[in-house]
């Protein structure tokens, strides 16, 4: 069953969420109406217990072009129903949702992904793409500076002297060059693409949440803690794990030799 909201469409397969920004015509170009569905997509799978992973794709042969561009030629804020400085929140909002929801998140990347697509492509967990992928920032091309945490996730995987290099020089990167330089976890054959990306969700989707959320919190806390302050959270998260009925489950089945049957509770707070 798939589900729209505006431009973006959702459908379920089993506890796995697929949210596709759906502009095939323009190759899936961002306007506001999308931005802000995407968004509320995002939250809301991120509220929801029985969604045990995210992906991202794009309809059609794309996976984002970025911005709208000739909305952005037209100058059509003034029919907007927000402001540009708003939507920009709203979509590195949506960027972050992706980063740091208690669960996996993984960007299926087909075609384009450039400027705010690639952005999103950079917020999720995995990304995999097939031999069609190219990515690019693309913003310098067109005068602006970037959007949606694109340097911030740059610099992350790819570390601060390509981040700079592939900022300001603007390069397109096919889908193997993206994966020399960290920017994708695995490239795939166009046609096992899809079989790749369900087979990762599913397995992300049925492990442990509450600790693979727990370890998503580590990791953010990671980057932006100091170490004390770090270890002072870590220990917070294991003994939420700890408490856990999943890591009881967990813990009963690795010592019975079997396959555990994981409660899905309410994820820790």
């Amino acid at each position: 069953m798939i589900n729209e909201i505006g431009p973006v469409q959702s459908r379920r397969h089993g506890r796995v969420l697929h949210v596709i920004l759906s502009r095939p015509a323009l190759k899936n170009a961002i306007n506001e109406e999308m931005v802000t569905s995407l968004y509320r997509c995002l939250r809301d799978a991120a509220q929801d217990d029985t969604v045990g992973a995210v992906v991202l794709e794009g309809a059609g042969d794309a996976f984002c072009s970025g911005a709208d561009i000739k909305n952005l030629a037209l100058g059509v804020e003034h029919t907007r129903k927000y402001s540009t400085e708003v939507l920009l929140r709203v979509g590195a909002e949506a960027a972050m949702l992706l980063h740091e929801m208690p669960k996996p998140t993984i960007a299926m990347i087909r075609g384009p992904a450039v400027g705010g697509g690639l952005s999103l492509a950079l917020a999720c967990d995995f990304r995999l793409a097939d031999s069609t992928a190219t990515l690019g920032y693309a913003h310098t091309k067109i005068g602006l500076s970037g959007d949606f945490a694109a340097a911030y996730f740059l610099s992350k995987w790819m570390g601060a002297g390509k981040a700079r290099e592939f900022c300001l020089l603007c390069p397109t990167y096919s889908a193997d060059e993206a994966y020399r330089n960290g920017l994708l976890s695995k490239v795939c054959d166009v046609d096992s693409l899809c079989g790749e990306v369900e087979k990762l969700a599913t397995r992300l989707a049925e492990g442990p949440t509450n600790a693979l959320g727990c370890i998503k919190n580590n990791l953010k806390n990671a980057e932006e803690l100091s170490c004390e302050s770090y270890i002072a959270e870590e220990i917070k998260n294991f003994q939420r794990c700890r408490n856990s009925d999943e890591h009881r489950e967990a813990l009963a089945a690795f010592l019975e030799k079997r396959e555990p049957v994981l409660p899905r509770v309410k994820l820790a707070k």
